[in-house]
């Protein structure tokens, strides 16, 4: 919500996140092979995994969750 003076001044209000709710803003998959998976001695420094298997690595899950109940308050003007 906001509001615009005719001399280039506003102010804007901003509510994120409004019902705090608990859940990701983006989720995505991907294949990473680091020296701490089981899958990595496999792989290296002898491969006796799929080349595929090697290429891909272990899918896992990478998340962002929501940013929490926030208000914020803008003024601006211009020059």
């Amino acid at each position: 919500m906001g509001y615009r003076a005719d001399n280039s001044w506003r102010i804007q209000l901003d509510v994120l996140n409004l019902f705090n709710s608990k859940t990701n803003q983006i989720s995505y998959a991907y294949g990473s092979l680091i020296k701490s998976d089981s899958l990595y001695n496999l792989c290296f420094p002898a491969r006796t995994a799929p080349a595929a298997v090697c290429q891909n690595g272990v899918m896992d899950y990478v998340v962002h969750p929501v940013e929490p109940l926030a208000v914020r308050l803008t003024p601006a003007g211009a020059f």
